[in-house]
């Protein structure tokens, strides 16, 4: 069931979440709606909070994007303070609404107590984007036949999942999707879904440029049509400030990625059999990376709306 809980316009101010405080960065003018829906992660039934966002001047029917934050949510609060975003998120409203879509953010840690660290936690987003897409398809001010998928890190993780053989795409599937900074050390064996895919990556990120490396050559034997991009100096958040530090990220089977094989099974890249408990010990490390000047982010989310927009129809 779904259950549209307010709809508001906020005019003058955009706020960002800074270690949950608000922050005033730009003036603007944004149409926004919150909206609560019904989804499930591993079994469970959560209600899950997005902020849809739309161009000021125009009634529709816009193309969408349904992006999905990292681990960290450093970016902006949803009007009324109820969820928020990351930085890659916040950005992409602020650049995609210019370009005339219709950016939705989901928060999928809403109303839950977790953080950064707890990876082996997090919930199954990609139902999350399914579910929501399902909701958007049914409004006449979105346009069903251009509906696009993104997400950075732990979201970008989300989106890889769009080429497994489970994914239940109903009434439509995604236009096109891009992937920002996934660590691919877990990934599906992929079909040919018949959509393309972006692919972004910082050359010095702490999440190595090896297993979505492997990942790529999957997606192409497959027959996936994927551009993979290398943004060269740039870390795990597009900056060029980075350094390594101590943390918790899925980035030790740098050499030998998990594989979700299409009869459900688990293998490591050699071939071998990969468990819960194998992935926890040889994919977790307690690296962890830093610096956030971001200084190619606004580059990276140029390439994602350029990508959306070379799709379109």
């Amino acid at each position: 069931m779904t259950k549209i809980t307010r709809l508001c316009v906020v005019s003058g101010l955009l706020l960002v979440l800074v270690g949950c405080q608000k922050t005033q960065i730009e003036n603007t003018i944004y149409n926004n709606k919150i909206l609560n829906f019904k989804s499930e992660s591993r079994g469970v039934e959560k209600l899950v909070i997005a902020l849809i966002v739309t161009p000021e001047k125009s009634q529709g029917p816009f193309p969408v994007i349904i992006s999905q934050h990292g681990s960290s949510r450093d970016g902006m609060r949803f009007p009324g303070g109820d969820g928020c975003t990351d930085e890659y998120s916040t950005r992409l409203i602020r650049e995609g609404v210019k370009r005339g879509f219709a950016v939705v953010a989901i928060d999928a840690f809403h109303k839950t107590k977790l953080q950064p660290n707890q990876k082996g936690k997090f919930p199954d987003a990609f139902q999350y984007a399914l579910d929501l897409k399902e909701i958007l398809v049914k409004s006449p001010r979105f346009d069903r036949g251009n509906i696009f998928f993104t997400g950075f890190s732990y979201g970008a993780a989300q989106v890889n999942k769009s080429v497994d053989i489970r994914a239940d795409y109903k009434s439509t599937q995604w236009k096109a999707v891009a992937s920002v900074e996934p660590g691919c050390n877990v990934i599906s064996d992929p079909i040919n879904v018949g959509f393309p895919i972006l692919m972004i990556k910082g050359s010095d990120s702490h999440y190595y440029i090896e297993p979505c490396q492997y990942f790529e050559k999957l997606l192409r034997k497959a027959g996936v049509d994927v551009t993979f991009t290398v943004i060269k100096g740039s870390n795990h958040f597009f900056s060029t400030n980075g350094k390594i530090t101590k943390g918790t990220a899925v980035n030790g089977c740098r050499h030998n990625p998990v594989v979700r094989m299409r009869n459900g099974s688990m293998l490591f890249a050699d071939g071998t059999r990969a468990t819960r408990r194998l992935i926890r010990e040889r994919c977790f490390t307690r690296e962890a990376g830093s610096g956030k000047n971001r200084a190619h982010l606004d580059l990276v989310i140029n390439y994602v709306l350029t990508f959306f927009e070379k799709h379109k129809s």
